[in-house]
């Protein structure tokens, strides 16, 4: 686990690892949301390359609504 500090005017650096491993530049943009009490930050548009079944979930679709509307669109097919 890293730790970063946030400034005087609640900026956050992302520490190099970090930004290295998930290819961030200066001006990317980002997704900042919450889980719980957690602070989460996504790469906007970080979904590319998904293919096949599930591929939706990665906009945070829940999981089980998600096998629902499946279920009901392959009852569905002749």
């Amino acid at each position: 686990m890293i730790q970063a500090t946030i400034g005087d005017r609640y900026q956050v650096v992302i520490p190099r690892e970090i930004r290295r491993k998930i290819n961030l530049k200066p001006r990317s943009k980002v997704t900042v949301m919450t889980q719980g009490s957690n602070i989460v930050i996504v790469p906007s548009g970080g979904v590319k390359g998904l293919y096949g079944l599930g591929r939706d979930l990665a906009d945070g679709t829940d999981a089980t609504d998600y096998v629902r509307q499946l279920r009901e669109e392959w009852g569905h097919r002749p």
